[in-house]
């Protein structure tokens, strides 16, 4: 049985709500703009925090929390009826989390940011510029606590066979990011649920965003800068592990090992052996592993519209 899915399938995760009552979205005109916030580290002046997110507007606001119940869940809610709490009842990666937000929101676009992180002014022209250019992934000008540029801007290239990320500043408006830095974006929701949003079977944070970017990429859909969407860091940024590991393996099968024949994407079986060289271990869990990822190429073969490879070309004209 193949454990790869079109569509994300993340029913296996059970959640609780708790907060803003949902809306029966047949009856309903979806809202331009939702907001998911993931969570990390403390939670100290969560008050505050979506105190200065109710500024920004009126909002849906979807707090994903961590596993660990917090005790202010109840008062919160009671402060802030516009926030809905989805209370996860076991760990899951940060790309799931996403998932299970965009699940839930109902705005046509989904703004996706951690609690140390606060949005710049979202206007309606903004918001609506952005949706009429129809992007999956709209990834913001992202600013240290002092206001110092991140280089948030992922640009893939291939040096001596190997795939390398350079990271750039957005120097300019709608340079294509690889993937959102951090996670952080405004999703256009039906565009991200169409592409099966990120992988859960996919633990390693990195390699789970190159995955989700090629795949963009690579059926075709834009992931750009927006420099007029701006996001603040509120704490300092830790780097991210970018060592091939046991998840590399599976992005490695699903994008870098695919070809293009010019209308199909297509997994050969020549890549087995150098995919079962270099991960090792079970020769038998290698095969069930290239076997599903053969399944699951097979059933999109007709969405890729060009391979890993080509996709490298669309940072050759951005300096």
């Amino acid at each position: 049985m193949s454990t790869t899915h079109l569509i994300s399938d993340d029913s296996h995760l059970p959640y609780t709500i708790v907060g803003k009552k949902r809306e029966d979205r047949k009856l309903t005109i979806p809202p331009l703009l939702s907001l998911v916030v993931l969570n990390r580290g403390g939670r100290p002046y969560r008050n505050d925090y979506f105190r200065e997110l109710e500024r920004i507007g009126n909002f849906e606001i979807i707090s994903v929390e961590g596993q660990e119940r917090s005790f202010d869940v109840e008062a919160l809610s009671a402060r802030y009826p516009q926030v809905c709490f989805l209370l996860l009842h076991q760990r899951v990666s940060a790309g799931e989390a996403v998932n299970l937000g965009m699940k839930e929101a109902q705005g046509r676009l989904v703004l996706v940011l951690w609690n140390d992180m606060l949005p710049g002014p979202l206007s309606e022209g903004l918001l609506s510029r952005i949706l009429s250019q129809e992007r999956l992934c709209t990834v913001p000008h992202l600013q240290s606590p002092k206001l110092e540029t991140v280089p948030s801007i992922a640009a893939p290239a291939f040096y001596r066979n190997r795939l390398k990320t350079l990271p750039m500043v957005p120097s300019a408006d709608a340079v294509p990011s690889l993937f959102p830095f951090d996670y952080c974006g405004l999703y256009e929701r039906e565009r991200f649920l169409l592409l099966g949003g990120y992988d859960g079977l996919i633990s390693n944070p990195h390699w789970q965003k190159m995955d989700f970017g090629f795949r963009t990429h690579m059926w075709g859909e834009k992931l750009l800068c927006s420099t007029s969407f701006r996001v603040r860091y509120l704490g300092d940024h830790e780097a991210e592990d970018t060592t091939p590991d046991a998840s590399y393996g599976r992005f490695y099968l699903k994008n870098l090992a695919v070809r293009f024949d010019g209308d199909a994407g297509v997994l050969p079986a020549g890549r087995f052996l150098p995919y079962a060289g270099k991960q090792g271990g079970s020769i038998f869990s290698r095969i069930r592993e290239f076997r599903d990822a053969s399944h699951w190429v097979r059933e999109n073969r007709f969405r890729f519209c060009r391979d890993a490879r080509s996709v490298t070309d669309l940072w050759e004209t951005v300096e």
